[in-house]
């Protein structure tokens, strides 16, 4: 889908409905302000005069999300009628606009981090079933499509393996992209954003992903929190193996070069030929 810009009419539409949305902060029609972020797919706004609220815009899209918008934003309301997400407060009928709460992202301790994840896997049961093999082969089959057949190299038996013992665990409710740019504070109270690939799935791979960023023994203190007595050393080891594997595939079917090169050689690493 080619990229739109801020001026797309579903924004209109959503700020010309304000009267429906806004929390009694503005008298007036609101105007987008600063871009404060943007994703892969997603650029988040301000909306001005007010400061509360915030306006997310699905600016392009792809066929390798879990979610689709409208099914992303149910289950965005179902965690936030839980607490663990911020409220929905208009969408567009096709998911493109979201108004939602302003988050502050600091000072997010690895501490309250976990705590959110483990909440997380408490919910339920909700959404499909994610299946790591078939996430794989999904993007494979997507780069392959654009002749990056370097892809194919990821079909070892050592990686079927990995991604079938991360499959025959026990599903929690995930998250399944719960890095520190997803999780914000509003108030006192923590809260995740961006349920695009939240599915029913390894707890493992969810809480490796989560703190993928983190320091060995931060990520290694940080999955005993969220999964205390089901942690598993065998388990943990593999997920800490895919969650790359997956990101390389993604970045590959995604042609994110930049990325896929920074990955290749952890790759090669884990599953050396």
């Amino acid at each position: 889908m080619p990229i739109r810009t801020s001026h797309d009419p579903s924004i209109e539409v959503a700020l010309d409905q304000w009267r429906l949305w806004t929390l009694g902060d503005t008298n007036d029609r609101p105007t987008l302000g600063e871009l404060l972020g943007e994703g892969s797919a997603n650029r988040v706004y301000e909306l001005l005069p007010m400061r509360r609220q915030v306006l997310r815009f699905a600016y392009k899209s792809h066929k390798l999300s879990v979610n689709p918008s409208l099914e992303e934003i149910e289950l965005w309301k179902l965690v936030a009628n839980e607490g663990l997400a911020p409220a929905v407060y208009y969408h567009s009928d096709g998911g493109d606009v979201v108004i939602t709460d302003r988050l502050s992202f600091s000072g997010v301790s690895l501490e309250a981090h976990a705590e959110l994840c483990k909440h997380i896997h408490h919910l339920g049961p909700w959404g499909s079933r994610l299946k790591l093999t078939e996430v794989a082969a999904t993007y494979r089959a997507a780069a392959n499509e654009k002749s990056l057949h370097i892809a194919s190299e990821t079909e070892r038996p050592s990686i079927r393996r990995d991604l079938s013992q991360l499959d025959s665990e026990s599903p929690v409710f995930c998250h399944n992209d719960l890095s520190s740019q997803h999780v914000g504070w509003l108030g006192d109270r923590l809260l995740a954003i961006d349920w695009e690939y939240a599915a029913m799935g390894s707890p493992h791979y969810d809480v490796a992903s989560a703190s993928e960023g983190m320091k060995h023994n931060e990520r290694h203190e940080f999955a005993m929190r969220v999964l205390e007595n089901t942690f598993d050393k065998n388990l943990w080891s593999t997920a800490c193996r895919v969650v790359p594997l997956i990101n390389y595939l993604w970045a590959l079917a995604t042609e994110d070069h930049i990325t896929a090169s920074s990955l290749r050689s952890v790759i090669e690493e884990h599953y050396p030929t």
